[in-house]
């Protein structure tokens, strides 16, 4: 979250630019400080819109909360996975045997037909499922 601190300050700059209502002192004061903090006691009739500063309060957070909600967000599928070429059934036991985490399934396969390139994609997979229960056994 910190990560993206800085990220929300140049798009509230940015954003500060494109609205119609900041006048060119509102965009200097906030360039140079985070004016979101002080209370806003202006009485110069240029200053009297405080409806412009709660914009941009509130595109900045939503910009913030969306970035830090797509960096943590994991892919549930790949769409060109190694598992999706397999047949459903081992494509299942294998899952089952790995408690549904395609990732490290993708990976698996992956390196079995790395080292196996002349093999089908249905052989790596009986090969992975194979290695996995002789190693559990």
């Amino acid at each position: 979250m910190l990560k993206l601190l800085p990220l929300g300050a140049v798009l509230a700059t940015i954003i500060s630019t494109q609205l119609p209502g900041f006048t060119s002192t509102q965009r200097l004061q906030l360039a140079q400080l985070p004016s979101f903090a002080e209370p806003y006691n202006s009485t110069s009739p240029e200053n009297n819109d405080p409806s412009g500063k709660l914009i941009t309060t509130a595109l900045v957070v939503s910009a913030i909360a969306t970035g830090g909600y797509l960096a943590t967000k994991k892919s549930k599928s790949n769409p060109d996975s190694k598992i999706d070429q397999a047949s459903p059934k081992l494509r299942k036991k294998l899952l089952i045997l790995l408690y549904n985490d395609s990732e490290t399934a993708n990976r698996l396969l992956a390196h079995t037909q790395q080292t196996n390139p002349q093999k089908s994609v249905n052989w790596a997979m009986e090969k992975v499922i194979y290695d996995l229960e002789r190693d559990r056994a």
